[in-house]
């Protein structure tokens, strides 16, 4: 297999520089002051903390690549390979029938919580209302490209089932992007070009003007949820940068704050797996989820990986856990006949470059595990042993 199918290495490293090294720069270089929040960057920044910051996180990123790339040495199945599983592929209509009572959910939900919609930043959202409307969008992601993957017996069929699943999931994005959440929508964004690539359904050309729309558009409603800026240059790249440099605060502030141990016990990471279960059947699941024990200050929200790693599993710890995920990643690539794994990998590439890089694993777990495996893989598994219980009883009584 070549390197550069390997997706998600070319995803994560890219989330390395936008996360990791950006912000480093954009602090030794003390850009854009004056600008909201950026004082908070200041705040922790200091020069002792540049060697070993500098050290770790390469040393990080090469566990994560001797991971991904460990796996190479002992397989030789092909990339691309024609000849999918059919064991555990459900139908168009099937798929369109377990969908729906989501699909009715999701619209029950958006009705009842419109008075938050396209607001912004400028009120306080209902963070289950916007859990709801990111689970539902991961899940018809998944259908959607578990419904691309398939041999297309009913052309028409199929075209249907596709345009009302991208028009969900457009709908979900929409509703997500008016809560001020840009990075939900990303997820299956970079995961339906990941699938276009891998199929070479999009020319590099193409992609690239494309993303460069997409992102000009992001920008813009970056600079609108801050309601009082005006759009200029410096505004645009301002945007652009504040996502991973607020993010890196907490790690600057952790590398400042704190004597990190070699290796330390993943509390957080293991009572993180509660997350799973549906907030309807466990409203309080969030009590329950230990926090991290690490010093480190987080004043606009977003929590960069380098906390979560380093608190849950230490300098060296964090290492090996990285080692794991790329090797796990890897695994999941080279698995290419499976329809079901195919889809999931495809999924799981979108959570890589932001998503990875700026969440705490509470929600990471919940979206690597849950979301793109166990919760589509029950739908999917109750789905045929229904049919086949049902096909083996007209079997039997004709």
């Amino acid at each position: 297999m070549k390197i550069s199918k390997l997706f998600h290495i070319h995803l994560f490293v890219f989330g390395f520089l936008y996360y990791l090294i950006l912000p480093l720069f954009i602090a030794l270089t003390e850009g854009f002051i004056g600008y909201p929040g950026m004082h908070h960057v200041y705040k922790y920044f200091n020069a002792e903390i540049i060697f070993p910051y500098t050290i770790w996180v390469i040393i990080l990123l090469l566990s994560f690549l001797a991971g991904s790339l460990l796996p190479l040495k002992y397989t030789s199945i092909a990339p691309n390979s024609k000849e999918i599983k059919t064991d555990w592929v459900i139908g168009t209509r099937d798929i369109n029938l377990i969908s729906i009572p989501f699909f009715l959910f999701g619209q029950y939900t958006i009705i009842s919580n419109s008075d938050n919609l396209f607001k912004g930043y400028q009120v306080d959202y209902d963070t289950d209302f916007m859990g709801s409307i990111a689970t539902l969008n991961m899940l018809f992601l998944f259908f959607l490209l578990y419904n691309k993957g398939k041999q297309k017996k009913d052309l028409t069929s199929y075209k249907i089932s596709e345009l009302y699943l991208i028009g969900s999931i457009l709908e979900f994005s929409a509703v997500l992007l008016g809560l001020g959440s840009r990075m939900y929508i990303m997820v299956p964004l970079i995961s339906y070009i990941i699938y276009l690539l891998d199929n070479r359904k999009i020319s590099v050309k193409k992609l690239i003007i494309r993303l460069s729309i997409i992102i000009l558009l992001l920008l813009a409603i970056g600079i609108w949820r801050l309601g009082d800026t005006d759009f200029s240059v410096d505004a645009l790249l301002y945007i652009g940068v504040a996502e991973p440099v607020f993010t890196w605060i907490s790690a600057e502030s952790m590398f400042s704050m704190n004597s990190l141990p070699l290796l330390a016990f993943p509390n957080n990471f293991i009572t993180s797996f509660i997350n799973f279960i549906p907030t309807i059947l466990f409203p309080s699941k969030a009590e329950y989820i230990n926090e991290l024990t690490i010093q480190y200050d987080s004043p606009l929200g977003a929590t960069n990986v380098l906390v979560s790693l380093m608190g849950n599993f230490g300098l060296l710890g964090s290492c090996i856990a990285l080692f794991f995920l790329g090797f796990f990643l890897t695994c999941i690539r080279i698995q290419n006949t499976s329809l079901f794994i195919k889809t999931y990998y495809y999924c799981i590439c979108g959570i890589l470059p932001f998503q990875l890089f700026r969440d705490n694993i509470s929600i990471v777990n919940k979206m690597l595990f849950y979301n793109f495996y166990i919760f589509p893989f029950i739908f999917i598994f109750v789905e045929k042993f229904i049919t086949n219980k049902y096909f083996k009883k007209d079997e039997n009584n004709s």
